[in-house]
């Protein structure tokens, strides 16, 4: 069951690492604590603050890591930044086409904006700023996952070991 949150909250991150990882009772049954206190997570109070056990979403990520997105992306914004996942595809996942290609977009979109066709050719407009976003991000996401490619091939895998559950987990 979904609960309501105050967007912008701890608790809309945790809600949102839930609908990621999937079924509650499953959440409970992976972390091995009850039912009530997954629910306690997304629990808005004035006695207490809310939100999970950082350990126990650090062991939701690292199940299932697109849980963990919504918590680095809640922090990223509370530091001033933001989080952008890289998701790798194929033996390159980026190369330096697509984010040139990114990049002209992000120069037609500002000309655009500046342009006498532009409601407010001295600056971006609401739905021009958002139009930008959304191509910065596009641009940032190309540029990420071209740079996990060469860090892959300067470094190799990551050979880190992870403490889990008692274990290590590599």
């Amino acid at each position: 069951m979904t609960r309501a949150t105050t967007p912008g909250t701890i608790q809309e991150a945790v809600q949102a690492c839930y609908d990621a990882y999937g079924d509650q009772k499953k959440i409970a049954g992976d972390l091995g604590i009850a039912g009530s206190s997954v629910s306690y997570g997304t629990e808005i109070q004035d006695v207490r603050p809310g939100g999970l056990g950082v350990n126990y979403l650090d062991r939701l990520g690292r199940v299932k890591p697109e849980a963990a997105a919504p918590i680095a992306q809640y922090f990223a914004a509370l530091a001033g930044g933001v989080f952008q996942p890289i998701i790798e595809e194929g033996a390159l996942a980026a190369d330096v086409h697509r984010i040139t290609q990114e990049f002209s977009d992000v120069l037609t979109m500002h000309a655009q904006a500046h342009s006498a066709a532009s409601c407010d050719p001295n600056d971006y407009t609401p739905h021009e700023a958002r139009k930008q976003i959304r191509e910065i991000d596009q641009l940032v996401a190309v540029s990420m996952q071209f740079r996990a490619s060469l860090l892959l091939r300067a470094e190799g895998p990551a050979q880190t070991t992870i403490p889990f559950r008692g274990g290590v987990r590599r």
